[in-house]
């Protein structure tokens, strides 16, 4: 049976709203339709949406008295709306049932969602499609919101003026955090004036905004290496639109390791690619996407940062890390950029760093630097892979974050994608050419992040999990009453994605920040086996100082053996 969309407009009550991520949404769904005469369709809230149990309620009713359901599903990046008739949903069963986040289709019925996504658990529920109208409904100029959208942090009054009001265009939608609207066919009555709303997104890379973390927890990772084609293997896990038999993909390995796990921050410290390519990236903005997903999280919630393999120095279509530049950092960059963009929805700072403050649930404030140390601003004769911060950046976006003064009580994170301490017990002698990879203005770095009262970095590159503390003195002939510039730790988060490790080892790290100090948890997956817990490891915090200063202590293992 099949819609006609001609002078007459459907009766719909409900839009839902997807995007194209991984494989084209609505051509996946419809060969489920045309093989099996249904498919199941997941809804993917955004983070600070509610479930909108009313909604589900009211398509529960309809669908269980055997009555379908006319939708419209409204594509944000395309900006059109097709029509979908629904059957039969699955939701969570009530409101206050916390065990049901994420509900399943019947275990029969799994082979109706397509396998992009089917073995993806962060559907919080389950519209079943049997009609999917694959030509574009003239919607806009012609529905109006019957309701009010439930948009966080926006008054009564602004969100008044969406009742009644006639929808558009495509971005009136796009600007509103949230994924499904009551609408209705528009009549003579209903207002026409255009009203634009911003998501709460920030839109700048760096700002002092306090954002509110719902949870102490801070997600570290770092080089995914996402890769395809000749380069394929350099990534362990199984890529978006390959077989779901072939294992588990990043986001999969990482949300199963945490299934209990809440997390508030995600901090993702470079090489998302192996040789920087816009393919690479498309995989890394799905998967980024997909983990703020797993975690009900926001864009705001993210920082990341480039390593030296998402930025192109080199002309060749391989990763030579001894090569030497040959493209200018505006070209070399754009890729990045163009990820960072479709990521966070807005441009990418000149210098490609990021700045950060949140507040967590316990009362502890988290200020985090991101610097991009793939900066090669001296001359054409340095490598590709070498590793250099802006020290005119990294005052930028201290200074946006008031970090002028060393005093703070907030936790203050410095986060790179190059290590700033040598990391092996003995460096390869072939390496010795190449700094051993180590920013060649690390003791530099060092000394301004002291200053500044930084107490933690967090870097990449290595592929190994690393723990450091560096005490931090002034040049001798720099020095004056104050020499001492302070304590720095140091953790490096292994490699989360790529089969170049020390016994095909994978790691990732999971920080909990408490008033009292940080646990780390140092996670490790072998052979591209599951992750599981492999080290805890805490550092006290003291205050100290005049003015007083928050201090991180040394760290202690602990003792139980975890895996």
């Amino acid at each position: 049976m099949e819609i006609i969309l001609g002078e007459s407009m459907p009766e719909i009550k409900y839009l839902f709203r997807y995007r194209d991520m991984v494989a084209s949404t609505l051509v996946e769904h419809q060969k489920i339709i045309e093989k099996n005469g249904a498919c199941w369709w997941g809804w993917w809230k955004r983070p600070a949406e509610t479930i909108r149990f009313e909604i589900w309620a009211e398509l529960a009713d309809q669908t269980g008295r055997g009555e379908p359901v006319m939708v419209g599903l409204f594509d944000s990046g395309a900006g059109t709306v097709r029509i979908a008739r629904v059957i039969d949903i699955v939701v969570s069963r009530s409101p206050g049932d916390k065990s049901d986040t994420h509900p399943a289709v019947p275990e029969d019925e799994k082979g109706l969602v397509p396998k992009y996504y089917r073995k993806s658990s962060f559907s919080h529920a389950w519209l079943k499609l049997d009609l999917i109208q694959m030509d574009d409904l003239d919607f806009f100029g012609r529905y109006s919101f019957s309701s009010v959208p439930k948009l966080p942090n926006y008054s009564e009054a602004v969100l008044s003026m969406l009742t009644n009001k006639v929808v558009l265009d495509a971005n009136e939608l796009r600007g509103m955090d949230t994924t499904i609207w009551n609408i209705r066919p528009r009549i003579d009555s209903d207002n026409d004036e255009k009203v634009l709303l911003s998501t709460q997104g920030l839109t700048e890379a760096i700002s002092n905004e306090p954002l509110y973390a719902n949870s102490q927890f801070i997600l570290h990772l770092t080089d995914a290496h996402f890769a395809v084609d000749k380069f394929r293997d350099q990534h362990i896990w199984r890529l978006d639109g390959e077989d779901d038999n072939e294992g588990f993909s990043l986001v999969e390995s990482i949300s199963g390791a945490l299934a209990d796990q809440s997390v508030g921050i995600i901090v993702i410290t470079g090489d998302f690619t192996f040789i920087g390519s816009p393919e690479e990236f498309e995989l890394a903005a799905s998967s980024v996407n997909k983990l703020l997903g797993a975690f009900d999280l926001g864009v705001e919630n993210l920082v990341m940062i480039p390593g030296n393999h998402d930025i192109k120095w080199t002309r060749e279509d391989a990763y030579e890390d001894d090569a030497k530049v040959a493209v200018a950092s505006a070209e070399a960059t754009t890729n990045y950029r163009d990820f960072y963009e479709r990521v966070y929805r807005h441009n990418a700072h000149k210098g490609l760093a990021m700045g950060r403050r949140y507040l967590m649930p316990n009362g502890m404030a988290v200020e985090i630097c991101g610097v991009n140390s793939s900066s090669l601003e001296t001359g054409k004769n340095f490598l590709a892979g070498i590793g250099r911060v802006q020290e005119k950046t990294f005052e930028e976006v201290s200074r946006e974050l008031g970090w002028q003064e060393e005093s703070t009580l907030a936790l203050r994170i410095l986060a790179l994608h190059h290590h700033l301490s040598l990391t092996e017990n003995l460096e390869p002698y072939a390496d010795a050419p190449r700094g051993f990879g180590i920013a060649v203005d690390a003791p530099r770095i060092q000394r301004l992040a002291a200053q500044k009262g930084v107490q933690l970095v967090l870097h990449g590159h290595k592929h190994r999990a690393f723990i450091w503390r560096s005490g931090v003195y002034e040049l001798p002939e720099h020095t004056n009453t104050k020499y001492r510039l302070g304590d720095l730790s140091i953790v490096g988060g292994g490699s989360v994605g790529s089969s170049e490790t020390e016994g095909n080892r994978n790691y990732f790290n999971i920080l909990d920040v408490s008033p009292s100090g940080i646990e780390l948890t140092i996670f490790r997956g072998e052979n591209g086996g599951t992750f599981s817990a492999m080290q805890k490891w805490d550092a006290e915090f003291s205050i100290a100082g005049e003015p007083k200063r928050l201090l991180l202590g040394e760290w202690t293992r602990q003792e139980e053996k975890l895996g």
